[in-house]
């Protein structure tokens, strides 16, 4: 066994290796591990974009709800429960002031008539990985409509 082993580090010591061949895995361990860091990256900005976009449109949902609520009582009351319909000033008023007891900070768009409240939010973010090195930052928009509902006896229709 000796002597195989004799014979094996002989042969590989004169094998000519090939000249400027060194360090080729050095170069292609730090391409991969530089794709892997972009990758993880993009999830991690994605994946945190993705959140604050659900956040976003919670406190927009959160905001027309609110507005929704605020019925127009001599109507509601001359129609014995029947018709509910929105005072706009009132809903405009309950969505501002949700959006501003839970701090938001981005743009609103508050609308209401006698059927319906909208709101629209708009806010930037910067991503915490590529925005360092892009320097850039990310529109989130969202929009969300409420009507207001009184009496439901019955199951409704899904959808707009």
């Amino acid at each position: 066994m000796t002597r195989l082993v004799q014979r094996a580090r002989a042969a590989l010591a004169h094998h000519p290796r090939g000249k400027g061949e060194e360090g080729q895995i050095l170069v292609l361990t730090l391409v991969m591990v530089l794709g892997l860091l972009a990758v993880l990256g993009l999830v991690a900005d994605g994946g945190l974009v993705f959140a604050r976009h659900r956040e976003l449109q919670a406190a927009a949902d959160a905001a027309a709800r609110a507005g929704a609520a605020q019925l127009d009582e001599a109507v509601y009351r001359a129609s014995n429960g029947r018709t509910a319909q929105l005072n706009p000033a009132h809903a405009r008023q309950a969505a501002r002031s949700y959006l501003q007891a839970s701090a938001f900070d981005g743009q609103a768009e508050v609308s209401a008539d006698a059927a319906s409240v909208t709101v629209s939010l708009t806010q930037s973010m910067r991503p915490p990985v590529f925005g360092a090195f892009r320097g850039g930052n990310v529109q989130l928009a969202v929009r969300s409509l409420a009507r207001p509902r009184t009496g439901i006896t019955q199951p409704q229709a899904q959808g707009p």
